[in-house]
């Protein structure tokens, strides 16, 4: 039992670091001048993508939305409250399509109904927000969702291009004209905490010496009743 004690007290130290870590990057990225994203793109090989060390970085773009292509992401929840996120590309002055997030919408009242979300402004548009990779699919994607709504954003699934940034999306914190609505909510910043990784490893701990404690009393007991019986 002592080793197990110790070793689900060491897990929750490492994870207690890895988060550190992590934190420590995230700040970085989040502290740093938004950059126009036409700095960080690389196109290679007949692929549009962003290095991979530019998670939660600012980024401001400027381009006109693909409002035909937008899509909703569905199952995702905002404060507890389900619903789905408003994906729309945009098109850049160089051509390049990226994938802005631009926030949460509630879920209509049936799992096959999609929420109406009020149409985005024409012309071009100035969008600022903050990297995000994209998650790789592990099995095939779904192929029962209603029209529109997708499970998740892989950006060449929903335009299958050579210009379409495939390996990041953006979230979008601001844009100008205006291009969220009420029915939009903004995504909120990453939340940038240890989490509970040190209490729970000095509860640990705290198991293993309560643990020995706990053996040293009935060793001792356990002795004084076999002197009882003894002189008795």
């Amino acid at each position: 039992m002592l080793p197990a004690f110790q070793a689900l007290s060491n897990w929750q130290w490492h994870r207690l670091q890895d988060r550190q870590a992590a934190n420590v990057l995230i700040q970085e990225q989040i502290d740093k001048e938004p950059v126009a994203i036409d700095e960080l793109i690389v196109t290679a090989d007949g692929a549009t993508t962003v290095p991979n060390d530019f998670q939660w970085r600012s980024v401001e773009l400027t381009g006109v939305w693909q409002t035909e292509n937008q899509v909703l992401v569905r199952k995702k929840s905002l404060e507890s409250d389900l619903g789905l996120w408003v994906v729309t590309p945009l098109e850049l002055v160089d051509g390049t399509i990226v994938m802005v997030n631009r926030g949460w919408t509630a879920a209509a009242n049936s799992a096959v109904d999609s929420p109406v979300v009020a149409d985005v402004p024409t012309g071009t548009i100035e969008v600022l927000g903050r990297l995000r990779e994209i998650t790789l699919r592990t099995k095939p994607a779904p192929t029962d969702l209603p029209d529109g709504q997708v499970d998740r954003i892989i950006p060449l699934e929903i335009v299958d291009s050579p210009e379409t940034l495939s390996n990041a999306y953006v979230e979008m914190t601001a844009s100008r004209p205006e291009s969220k609505s009420s029915d939009i909510r903004t995504l909120p910043a990453p939340e940038v905490t240890e989490g509970a990784h040190r209490s729970y490893a000095i509860q640990w701990l705290f198991f293993e010496i309560m643990t020995v404690i706990g053996w040293i009393i009935l060793v001792r007991n356990e002795l004084k009743e076999q002197r009882k019986i003894s002189l008795s």
